[in-house]
């Protein structure tokens, strides 16, 4: 008689197998989702006919390059003037589109801006989730390229058109970078953050507090390179445009904020969108971003001496960044994906449990918003950055079990 496997097994296998069929499962549903989303912007022009053009958010980042390459950057940070330039491009009228952006991002979306705008956009959209995909298979070689294309924030991030798998690929290549000891190529690579200082501001504070140096002196060169190259090309009239803009877009975005309230991540708008003044909200804010970046440095400067993987401080970074800045959105969270699978073979069913949550939340926090009137995300992104930091500070972690 052929011996039975263990019924202890079973459960587990039957567990493992309904997750890989839902991720399946949704991994086609959204990719539909995305395709048919895409097509139904090609109506009216590069638009859907009702306000939102082709690619969404990629048109501001486009529009800019272009506006730079022919020297009238200024366009950008005019809302009347940007706003009847970008109907020109997608030849329909349009919702207003705000440029947001410092004008060294222009730069850096200038190559895009070279080509045709739906070409553009197939690049921009295919080459993000590449460059993402490709930090994936380094860290995970098996399944990597279904969890690219099954991370919730990448469904999030193609909608909009979004910075997110960019932004991911970035900070990836750069930790990758770092972990093999090309301290200058990562600190390089994080001076790229300076096209999104709201993420980019806290590593600095990391590689201060681990003493690391080269990386250090590389990122804040290749930050001052980028800034002296903008203002080469285009003045330092956007630059002073761009930061009369910042008082209009935060009491618009943040402090208003009731047209995008369900997609931002932040404890501001949790707090603001509960009920609390602008004041309190800023307060509670201010708390956050100290305590957030207080345990970052504490980690950075704890494990300098010690044998703490890699992956493990990489990981509190990246939660960090997500954590202490009040401008977050749902596209963003793409970033989370490395944390996620660095930290998952470590978890117990508790701590997968919350990973799980900070990983779905770009999908459930805008429903959960929309119905309930308060943005909940921030709860998950820092409940993940707790027990990230718990599995540090408590040493639950099984540091020999790591593989890297």
């Amino acid at each position: 008689m052929t011996a039975s496997a263990p019924s202890g097994k079973r459960p587990a296998s039957l567990l493992f197998f309904l997750v890989w069929f839902c991720i399946r499962v949704w991994m086609v549903c959204s990719c539909t989702i995305l395709i048919t989303h895409g097509l139904s912007q090609l109506h009216a022009g590069w638009t859907d006919g009702a306000g939102h053009p082709f690619c969404e958010d990629f048109l501001n980042l486009w529009s800019a390059g272009f506006l730079l390459l022919h020297h009238h950057l200024m366009v950008a940070y005019s809302f009347e003037a940007f706003h009847h330039f970008q109907i020109g491009i997608v030849h329909h009228s349009i919702n207003l589109y705000h440029y947001s952006y410092p004008p060294v991002t222009a730069l850096l979306s200038l190559p895009f801006s070279l080509l045709p705008y739906p070409l553009a956009c197939v690049l921009w959209q295919g080459g993000g989730w590449l460059a993402f995909a490709l930090v994936l298979r380094r860290i995970i070689p098996k399944h990597w390229g279904l969890v690219a294309l099954a991370w919730p924030a990448v469904f999030v991030n193609t909608l909009s058109g979004q910075t997110g798998c960019w932004i991911a690929a970035i900070i990836g290549y750069a930790l990758l970078a770092f972990h093999n000891n090309q301290k200058i190529r990562a600190g390089l690579l994080l001076s790229l953050l300076v096209a999104k200082p709201q993420l980019g501001w806290v590593v600095p504070l990391a590689l201060l507090s681990g003493r690391e140096w080269k990386t250090l002196f590389a990122m804040t060169a290749g930050s001052a390179g980028l800034l002296a190259l903008s203002i080469l090309a285009a003045g330092i009239q956007p630059w002073l445009a761009w930061h009369e803009r910042l008082g209009i877009l935060r009491r618009f975005i943040l402090e208003d904020g009731s047209g995008v309230m369900q997609r931002m991540m932040s404890i501001f708008v949790l707090v603001r969108h509960a009920g609390a003044s602008v004041d309190t909200a800023w307060l509670m804010q201010a708390a956050a971003t100290l305590i957030s970046v207080l345990l970052l440095m504490m980690v950075w400067n704890k494990t300098r001496n010690n044998h703490t993987p890699f992956p493990v401080k990489a990981s509190v970074l990246i939660l960090a960044i997500l954590t202490a800045t009040p401008y977050v959105s749902d596209y963003d969270c793409v970033v989370l994906a490395f944390p996620c699978v660095w930290l998952w073979p470590l978890a117990d069913r508790w701590g997968r449990s919350i990973l799980s949550m900070a990983a779905l939340s770009p999908l459930m926090a805008a429903g959960i918003a929309l119905c309930t009137g308060i943005p909940l995300a921030a709860v998950f992104l820092w409940t993940a950055y707790i027990w990230a930091i718990a599995q540090v500070t408590g040493q639950k972690i099984d540091f020999q079990s790591l593989k890297y």
